[in-house]
Protein backbone atom coordinates (compact mmCIF):
# COMPACT_ATOMS: atom_id res chain seq x y z
CA UNK A 1 0.00 0.00 0.00
CA UNK A 2 2.82 2.41 0.84
CA UNK A 3 4.30 2.00 -2.65
CA UNK A 4 0.91 2.70 -4.23
CA UNK A 5 0.51 5.90 -2.20
CA UNK A 6 4.01 7.07 -3.10
CA UNK A 7 3.31 6.30 -6.76
CA UNK A 8 -0.01 8.18 -6.66
CA UNK A 9 1.61 11.15 -4.90
CA UNK A 10 4.46 11.06 -7.40
CA UNK A 11 1.99 11.12 -10.28
CA UNK A 12 0.07 14.00 -8.72
CA UNK A 13 3.30 15.92 -8.19
CA UNK A 14 4.41 15.11 -11.73
CA UNK A 15 1.06 16.31 -13.06
CA UNK A 16 1.38 19.57 -11.08
CA UNK A 17 4.93 20.05 -12.40
CA UNK A 18 3.62 19.57 -15.93
CA UNK A 19 0.85 22.12 -15.32
CA UNK A 20 3.35 24.55 -13.80
CA UNK A 21 5.60 24.20 -16.84
CA UNK A 22 2.63 25.02 -19.07
CA UNK A 23 1.35 27.89 -16.87
CA UNK A 24 4.69 29.55 -16.19
CA UNK A 25 5.31 32.18 -18.84
CA UNK A 26 8.39 34.19 -17.92
CA UNK A 27 8.98 37.58 -19.53
CA UNK A 28 12.34 37.80 -21.25
CA UNK A 29 11.62 41.04 -23.10
CA UNK A 30 13.84 42.92 -20.66
CA UNK A 31 16.88 40.64 -20.62
CA UNK A 32 20.02 42.51 -19.69
CA UNK A 33 23.22 40.52 -19.38
CA UNK A 34 23.56 36.77 -19.12
CA UNK A 35 20.48 34.77 -20.15
CA UNK A 36 20.98 32.17 -17.39
CA UNK A 37 20.73 34.92 -14.76
CA UNK A 38 17.56 36.24 -16.41
CA UNK A 39 16.03 32.75 -16.26
CA UNK A 40 17.15 32.42 -12.63
CA UNK A 41 15.52 35.78 -11.83
CA UNK A 42 12.27 34.63 -13.46
CA UNK A 43 12.29 31.37 -11.47
CA UNK A 44 12.91 33.33 -8.27
CA UNK A 45 10.05 35.72 -9.10
CA UNK A 46 7.73 32.75 -9.71
CA UNK A 47 8.70 31.25 -6.33
CA UNK A 48 8.22 34.54 -4.47
CA UNK A 49 4.88 35.12 -6.23
CA UNK A 50 3.68 31.68 -5.10
CA UNK A 51 3.47 29.99 -8.50
CA UNK A 52 6.09 27.51 -7.30
CA UNK A 53 5.46 26.72 -3.63
CA UNK A 54 7.73 25.09 -1.04
CA UNK A 55 7.86 21.36 -1.75
CA UNK A 56 6.80 21.75 -5.40
CA UNK A 57 8.86 19.96 -8.00
CA UNK A 58 10.03 22.33 -10.70
CA UNK A 59 9.57 21.36 -14.32
CA UNK A 60 12.61 19.53 -15.66
CA UNK A 61 15.45 21.55 -17.08
CA UNK A 62 14.82 19.93 -20.47
CA UNK A 63 11.11 20.85 -20.35
CA UNK A 64 11.97 24.46 -19.55
CA UNK A 65 14.62 24.56 -22.28
CA UNK A 66 12.16 23.15 -24.81
CA UNK A 67 9.29 25.45 -23.86
CA UNK A 68 11.40 28.61 -23.73
CA UNK A 69 13.66 27.82 -26.67
CA UNK A 70 16.94 28.00 -24.74
CA UNK A 71 19.81 25.53 -24.75
CA UNK A 72 19.63 23.01 -21.86
CA UNK A 73 23.06 24.14 -20.60
CA UNK A 74 21.69 27.67 -20.17
CA UNK A 75 18.77 26.36 -18.10
CA UNK A 76 21.18 24.16 -16.11
CA UNK A 77 23.23 27.27 -15.26
CA UNK A 78 20.02 29.06 -14.23
CA UNK A 79 19.05 26.19 -11.89
CA UNK A 80 22.54 26.28 -10.37
CA UNK A 81 22.14 30.00 -9.72
CA UNK A 82 18.70 29.60 -8.12
CA UNK A 83 20.12 26.80 -5.95
CA UNK A 84 23.00 29.08 -4.96
CA UNK A 85 20.39 31.62 -3.84
CA UNK A 86 18.98 28.94 -1.53
CA UNK A 87 15.59 28.63 -3.21
CA UNK A 88 15.75 25.15 -4.76
CA UNK A 89 17.62 21.88 -4.41
CA UNK A 90 17.99 18.96 -6.80
CA UNK A 91 17.41 15.44 -5.46
CA UNK A 92 18.42 12.28 -7.31
CA UNK A 93 15.31 10.50 -8.50
CA UNK A 94 12.96 13.22 -7.23
CA UNK A 95 13.83 16.22 -9.37
CA UNK A 96 14.37 19.80 -8.27
CA UNK A 97 12.23 20.97 -5.36
CA UNK A 98 11.44 24.41 -3.98
CA UNK A 99 12.87 24.61 -0.47
CA UNK A 100 10.65 25.26 2.55
CA UNK A 101 12.61 28.28 3.70
CA UNK A 102 12.73 29.84 0.24
CA UNK A 103 10.27 32.59 1.15
CA UNK A 104 12.12 33.87 4.19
Amino acid sequence: MQGFIETAVGRASESRATRLAQDWRPDFSRIRGHVAFAIADQIEEAIRAGLFRPGDRLPSQQAIADSLGFHPNTVYAAFREVARRGLIKGFAGRGTLVLDYALS
